[in-house]
């Protein structure tokens, strides 16, 4: 099981917790004022990011199980490419490179981790590109996907308390499908990579 930073946990929660008090506050002062509905708003997107943040914390620490199934790496890749596309909404996703592998893989928990990563590679706006390959790590024969982020200079996504918890969920997740997952940067921009061996 990966090492989780308390501390770092501690944080965001506190982070988490001032923003709710924080927006409640301004719901209740604006309903004599012509703001009336931000402060509803901003309240409700706390509450969720609050929500997301326990969720992810409990699959953090409880047992996962996965039901994994037998599918070609095309199939899984498409899986994922839609998975980024539902999370960048307008930006592009582009898929380049082929491996004819089969691989045992839980679709719906491996597309979750794909969120973590790209919370981790902070995408927002940017166009990804997966990059598809035959690899070997340690004499295993498997698939690597590679998620690589634009290398324009845009901010930052502002952060919601879950973004460091889901990349340990995502890595969690990969190591339970016998896999990898290595964050690498250089001047092609930041890139995740996911290694999954294949059936035997």
């Amino acid at each position: 099981m990966n090492e989780f930073d308390s501390s770092a946990i501690i944080r965001d929660l506190e982070m988490l917790l001032d923003q709710l008090y924080y927006w409640a506050k301004r719901a209740r002062e604006s309903r004599s004022t012509s703001d009336e509905g931000l402060g509803g708003r901003m309240l409700g997107v706390a509450t969720a990011n609050l929500e997301a943040f326990v969720t992810t914390l409990l699959d953090c620490f409880r047992p996962l199980e996965l039901v994994p199934i037998r599918l070609p790496t095309s199939d899984l890749v498409s899986a994922i490419a839609m998975r980024a596309r539902g999370e960048l909404a307008a930006a592009s996703v582009t898929v380049s490179g082929e491996a004819n592998e089969i691989v045992s893989a839980d679709v719906a928990h491996l597309t979750r981790a794909v969120s973590g990563i790209l919370r981790r590679l902070d995408p927002s706006g940017r166009g990804l590109h997966l990059a598809v390959a035959r690899a070997e790590r340690g004499g295993r024969r498997g698939i690597e996907i590679t998620l690589r982020t634009a290398p324009e200079a845009r901010a930052r996504a502002p952060r919601h308390g879950t973004a460091d918890l889901e990349w340990a969920l995502a890595a969690r997740i990969v190591a339970l499908h016998a896999g990898e997952v290595r964050e690498h940067s250089g001047p092609r921009g930041r890139a995740i990579t996911l290694f999954l061996p294949a059936d035997s």
